[in-house]
């Protein structure tokens, strides 16, 4: 009986979810059973009886009146109970309470055995996989079970706002098969879905469809209103491969059929996805996409990694599919990687090739190939050396104007990790040699070195934060780097990118991002941090930290560098973040951002955030808030101040049930040349079942800071 219905409730839609590792429950904090649970008997060899009166006849046992068998295997109430040691048989009538390690229910009347078993006009209950339901008749035979007349559901006992109802169902645990006639899905009582057969896999999973997702949206060609309909049948094809298989009816395009087919293996997978529109309605081309992935183990040491992707033009994202629609370039690359620990060896063989997605996207170098070694040296006393060498040839789509060539790249660098509880020292010397063979023949180099160290002091003290007891921890840093000037004006300039002005970046010595640009630096950066901690909790209430650097050198005629702080409170319920960078030259804020947060629980909050990043001013609004128990609205917005557009909007509503829920999302984003992408998805959930529009939780957490999008 154990393994009669929970039977995987896996049962239909609820077993291709769980194969596609795709999760979505609806859940409630109540945990109403059948009957009380009762307290099966450690006694493996005699059974407990109790009845208001027995009588006996040679082996037969009548027991009347709060009749009650309990053994280790299972627990038997009834009115009336006829036990028959002989054939070790027990027959109950009137108000059966049956209970063992899996399933719970009661029943007008039952014939119990060891290896055969029935019920009649049953209520029955998994309370570990939650599944609860009726049936005329369940009759489990030691091979085979049979449900007479079954419906079931996932909502809290007493609860049937979603069931679903069969004729009849068997299961076969020696096949590993179960099957079901005439299957409906009834939601509020109204039939929405129906099978006339049905067949699935007890364990593992099976084939079958998944929820349909419907979309609405503004088409980009002429901004009339479409609609978009995805249909997906799943295809268990062996253990250890599947493949997805979705009608995508595109209401102003036409129909694209996608596919993803997924393989495992016993030391990687592959996964294959291809969509594809013989002719679009308007366009009057075919439009397709190609995305295959292939992680591969070749021992212990080396991995395998190809990247794949491909779209038939810019526009596909928002035209066809209506998802990744922030996408601006698609990265092929191939990674063969080698790392040994216990040698502190690493090494790699890496190229990559970009496509431009969107409008208005410039090209990137990418790297084809580039070959990376790494060794460390692990001394004694924290002393470690790292010897590094990276040689990448770049390759860029407009070779006209950009240089291409090969850049390599050689680096040692020597560190050592000098720390007790009063105070910690790094020094760090680091030398390199950088050669580039220039594809118009020319060839390049710049060696260099660099010195730094940084120092902390750790202080802290017991005082009282708003009225508690906390330990406030104080740590003065103090950090010194330098690096001789170069001439670099004649080298390319590939990957780097110049830092942004972070607590962590003043103090690491580097102005720039990648290898090509290294910038003189002799400077001394003095920092201060400092939290407070509450002792009981360990919650950190209070953080703040500040930091500037002194150029000993001055750099376009400034002494000192512009002053990073920043500030992260907490107080209950409401959050404050705040950083800032503060130019001393003109004495005015250069960039700030700050975020002010109410939040009760994920249904319930409230986010201001404001910021300039120094090229644009924005603000943003983003909340939630119960309008009933069940029904609750979220929204979020981001707008430039520089020039009054919302860059993002997201706007919606969700109402949860014990049982299922349903959310309609707007989601309105600016794309190009002060276009907007304008979508409304719609999600329906019901419980242990599927989600019809899974993809939507990450973009809303996306959109919407604190809100915790799974429907629960």
């Amino acid at each position: 009986m154990r393994k009669q219905l929970a039977l995987s409730t896996i049962i239909l839609l609820s077993s291709i979810v769980n194969a596609q590792e795709q999760d979505y429950v609806v859940s409630c904090s109540a945990k109403s059973l059948l009957f009380p649970k009762q307290v099966l008997s450690k006694d493996a060899k005699n059974l407990d009886i109790s009845a208001d009166h027995s009588e006996v006849a040679g082996d037969n046992y009548l027991l009347t009146g709060n009749a009650v068998i309990n053994s280790a295997e299972y627990y038997l109430a009834a009115d009336k109970i006829n036990l028959q040691k002989a054939t070790k048989t027990s027959k109950a009538h009137g108000n059966i309470k049956f209970q063992n390690a899996g399933i719970m229910l009661t029943s007008d009347s039952a014939v119990v055995k060891k290896q055969d078993s029935t019920f009649k006009q049953v209520k029955f209950h998994y309370p570990e996989s939650k599944i609860n339901g009726q049936a005329q008749k369940i009759v489990n035979n030691g091979k085979e079970q049979t449900f007479d007349s079954v419906s079931y559901t996932l909502c809290p006992v007493g609860n049937t706002d979603w069931v679903m109802k069969a004729a009849k169902i068997t299961l076969n645990s020696k096949a590993n098969k179960g099957i079901a006639e005439n299957v409906t899905i009834e939601l509020m009582g109204v039939p929405i879905f129906y099978y006339p057969h049905y067949e699935w896999k007890l364990k593992g999973r099976s084939s079958g469809s998944l929820a349909p997702t419907l979309t609405t949206f503004d088409d980009s060609h002429n901004d009339k209103n479409g609609y978009q309909i995805r249909i997906p049948y799943y295809f268990n094809i062996a253990p250890d491969r599947d493949f997805l298989l979705t009608l995508n009816h595109v209401s102003t395009r036409g129909e694209a059929i996608e596919g993803k087919y997924r393989q495992l293996f016993d030391n990687g997978r592959i996964e294959i996805e291809g969509h594809y529109l013989n002719k679009d309605k308007i366009s009057k081309q075919k439009r397709w996409y190609v995305d295959s992935k292939l992680d591969l183990s070749l021992n212990d040491k080396t991995a395998l990694n190809i990247i794949s992707k491909r779209v038939s033009d810019k526009q596909y994202f928002k035209e066809i599919s209506h998802d990744n629609t922030r996408e601006t370039s698609l990265i092929s690359s191939v990674d063969l990687a080698y790392k040994n620990k216990e040698n502190n060896l690493s090494a790699s063989i890496f190229a990559e090739s970009e496509q431009l997605v969107g409008h208005n996207n410039d090209a990137e170098y990418t790297r084809a190939p580039e070959v990376f070694i790494h060794k460390k040296v692990v001394g004694l006393n924290g002393r470690e050396v790292n010897f590094s060498i990276v040689s990448t040839q770049f390759k860029h789509k407009t070779k006209g104007t950009n240089e291409t060539g090969t850049r390599t790249h050689a680096q040692a660098t020597f560190t050592r990790d000098i720390k007790t509880s009063a105070y910690s020292l790094q020094p760090k010397f680091e030398i390199s040699k950088t050669k580039y063979a220039m594809d118009d023949k020319t060839k390049k180099d710049r060696s260099i070195y660099s010195f730094g160290i940084d120092s902390k002091l750790f202080f802290e003290r017991d005082t009282r934060l708003f009225g508690t007891g906390v330990t406030q921890t104080l740590t003065p840093r103090l950090a010194y780097n330098y690096t001789p000037y170069k001439n670099q004006n004649a080298l390319p300039d590939f990957d780097s990118e110049k830092m942004s002005n972070t607590y962590k970046n003043l103090f690491s010595g580097k102005k720039y991002t990648g290898l090509d640009k290294i910038s003189k630096v002799n400077d001394i950066t003095f920092g201060l941090e400092s939290d407070f901690i509450d002792q009981k909790t360990g919650e950190t209430y209070l953080a703040l930290k500040i930091a500037q650097a002194h150029y000993l050198d001055k750099k376009a005629g400034k002494n000192y560098s512009n002053i990073i702080a920043g500030a992260d409170l907490t107080m209950g319920k409401f959050t404050f973040n705040n950083a800032l960078e503060y130019d001393t030259q003109l004495s005015e804020v250069a960039k700030h951002h700050s975020a002010l947060s109410y939040v009760s629980n994920a249904r319930k909050f409230i986010t201001l955030t404001q910021g300039d990043d120094g090229e644009q001013r924005s603000a943003g609004l983003y909340g939630a808030y119960p309008i009933t128990q069940k029904v609750h609205a979220f929204a979020g917005i981001n707008r430039s101040l520089s020039d009054s557009i919302n860059n993002k909007k997201t706007i919606g509503v969700a109402y949860e049930s014990c049982c299922w829920a349903i959310r309609v999302a707007q989601l309105k984003e600016i794309t190009s040349n002060s276009k907007f992408d304008n979508v409304v998805k719609f999600e329906f959930v019901l419980k242990g079942l599927a989600s019809s529009n899974s993809s939507l939780t990450a973009r809303l957490e996306e959109d919407i800071p604190n809100y915790l999008s799974y429907l629960e």
